[in-house]
């Protein structure tokens, strides 16, 4: 996908899987989406959770923003 990334990415019917990377949570068949700018949408249905993350002000990453991953951690921590 380009110099988005900086890692590599697994891809499944349109949606990005977690993966080895944590980039949904430390489940890695959990999968989810990112937007331009950090936003986010991600399920985990083993874990019985989905999140939406939106924000006013965009950032510069595609994927894996560090916004997001705070709140993911914060999310799976408060489990």
């Amino acid at each position: 996908m380009g110099a988005g990334f900086a890692h590599d990415t697994e891809v499944a019917l349109g949606l990005w899987l977690s993966g080895p990377n944590a980039s949904y949570g430390p489940n890695p068949r959990a999968f989810g989406h990112d937007g331009f700018g950090g936003s986010s949408g991600l399920a985990d249905p083993e874990a019985d959770l989905s999140l939406g993350y939106v924000m006013n002000r965009m950032g510069p990453h595609i994927a894996d923003d560090p916004r997001k991953m705070a709140l993911i951690d914060a999310v799976y921590a408060s489990l």
